[in-house]
């Protein structure tokens, strides 16, 4: 054999040694549970204005990620949970609620823009200059024509609402705002791109300084939540996807921040699905320390578990536990408000059902006259309104004229004048109803060192989950 043949040889061998290593590589890159980014990487911005140019842009034309791809959180089973890519970036219509979240509509709208501004009614545009304000009231005349669009001549454009009473003072708004009159005042709608309207919910839902991994959970959250109402939502009547308020997410009542903006942008596009199907991604604040793997419908092991000692990283959160107490008259009147049937004086109020999870499905109110059965969480939590009663936490503080129970994860201890029954005291734990993520839960467990993709799959799955 030639030198020449022998050095070919040997150039073909490292060159195929190469191959194989290269090959290697890259398989071993894509092993294991890991978020994956959507689009290219963007620095962090200082400018809300800056962001929404982007924002703005990608709901036109898409983005650069390929929507095939798709993460795991836990095996291959349809029952498992994913974290899937979406390439599109939809229009969200947000209702805005009226002072306080309080109603749908609104008795005066003035709106100030950051940039000069188009007014469309009827078949009629105005141009306005952003140093102009409109407002509007029922009575006005643009309003006869229909509905009333003013839309930002700059993709930067920002409307702040100066009259409209949130947590933030004059909040402001991307995207473009659609007002209506009807018979009950001004019906006001914001359209925005999907990834702006998150970075509104985000801050609003969940503290801006709670660590980076649990403020990703929350947005990926957020964002499949959203996304799930696109596809039909109780608001389509009023020509919306979803409202602003506790009914569905929160927007907008607390300011943006760069934390939560990086906390949407690194997880953009991303949503947590089941079989190939969007999951119901609920969340709440705090637990009272759930064990996904038990069962805890049977009464006397939920009082056992609620009692005892158990190991949660929400272990010192002041919501933890709770207590109260309802005299058998306030629960006589708790009962009467709103109904027109009477059950006459209470005589016992028992736990008739409770789910796997622990929370109380069926609560039975028995009178003199007749009984009342409270079924779900949401119903029961409403039923008994601790009104003027305080709710004494954990940690000895108080909580009084909340506008429900905390949950309906507790139970009941009768409570005696001598021997004839009294009232009872109601012993509990967490606050929310109980599903999906715990916000507090996933703060505690980021502050531990778990990665977003781990507290996801904690609260989310198991199969039984929403």
């Amino acid at each position: 054999m030639s030198q020449n043949t022998l050095r070919q040889l040997m150039i073909l061998g490292i060159g195929a040694l190469f191959v194989l290593m290269l090959v290697i590589y890259k398989k071993s890159g894509v092993n294991g549970w890991q978020a994956v980014p959507f689009g290219r990487n963007v620095k962090d911005v200082s400018e809300t204005a800056e962001a929404i140019v982007r924002e703005t842009e990608t709901a036109k034309a898409g983005t650069e990620a390929d929507p095939t791809r798709q993460e795991q959180t836990a095996g291959d089973g349809k029952g498992e949970i994913q974290v899937d890519v979406q390439k599109e970036n939809p229009k969200v219509r947000v209702l805005i609620c009226g002072d306080d979240y309080q109603g749908e509509s609104h008795g005066k709208v003035t709106l100030q823009c950051t940039t000069d501004y188009t007014v469309s009614y009827g078949d009629v545009t105005e141009e306005h200059k952003a140093s102009e304000t409109v407002w509007l009231t029922p009575e006005d005349e643009w309003l006869e024509k229909g509905a009333v669009t003013l839309t930002p001549k700059e993709k930067a454009g920002l409307f702040t609402w100066t009259d409209l009473k949130r947590s933030q003072e004059n909040p402001a708004y991307g995207g473009k705002f659609i007002i209506e009159k009807t018979e009950e005042g001004l019906r006001v709608i914001n359209e925005v791109p999907l990834e702006t309207y998150l970075r509104s919910v985000v801050p609003s839902e969940m503290p801006a300084d709670y660590p980076l991994e649990a403020l990703k959970a929350q947005a990926i959250c957020a964002r499949t939540y959203a996304l799930k109402h696109l596809a039909g939502s109780r608001e389509a009547a009023q020509g919306a996807d979803l409202d602003d308020s506790v009914s569905y997410q929160v927007y907008n009542n607390i300011g943006r921040s760069r934390r939560t903006d990086r906390a949407v942008r690194e997880t953009r596009g991303q949503v947590l699905t089941r079989g190939g199907e969007l999951i119901d991604a609920l969340y709440y604040s705090t637990s009272c320390g759930l064990d996904l793997s038990r069962k805890l419908s049977d009464e006397a092991v939920f009082c056992a578990f609620m009692t005892g000692q158990e190991k949660s990283c929400e272990r010192e959160e002041p919501w933890y536990r709770w207590s109260t107490y309802f005299s058998l008259e306030e629960i006589g009147e708790r009962v009467q408000e709103g109904r027109e049937e009477a059950i006459g004086a209470v005589k016992e109020m028992t736990v008739e059902e409770r789910k796997d999870s622990g929370v109380i499905e069926k609560l039975e109110i028995r009178g003199e006259g007749g009984s009342l059965l409270a079924e779900g969480e949401y119903q029961i939590r409403k039923l008994l309104v601790p009104k003027g009663m305080p709710v004494t936490l954990q940690d000895g503080s108080t909580a009084p004229d909340l506008g429900m129970l905390p949950s309906a994860f507790f139970y009941l201890t009768p409570e005696y004048q001598g021997e004839k029954l009294a009232g009872y005291t109601l012993t509990g734990g967490g606050y929310g109803h109980g599903q999906g993520l715990s916000q507090n839960g996933a703060r505690h467990m980021a502050e531990a060192g778990y990665a977003c993709k781990d507290i996801l799959r904690h609260y989310y799955g198991a199969a039984g989950q929403p």
